[in-house]
């Protein structure tokens, strides 16, 4: 009845890997001061369930990272 969107099991293939570390890195770009690894680290995890949710675009994933509990104490 209820099939899931993405199988939590499934790699992520380059194409996905590319575009996430793309978002990641405009993401941390924009962030004022400096960031350390456990951020990074706090965010590529988010990022990665975002996309493994269904966000597939730049965009969508840059949007919703932003609108997060988590960047929106990091990133202005």
């Amino acid at each position: 009845m209820g099939e899931t969107y993405f199988d939590d099991e499934q790699e992520i293939g380059p194409q996905g890997l590319a575009l996430l570390r793309n978002v990641l890195t405009d993401l941390f770009r924009d962030q004022s001061g400096e960031s350390n690894r456990d951020d990074e680290l706090g965010l590529a995890k988010e990022l990665v369930a975002l996309f493994k949710s269904g966000f597939r675009s730049e965009e969508e994933l840059k949007a919703m990272a932003r609108s997060s509990s988590f960047l929106s104490h990091h990133i202005s």
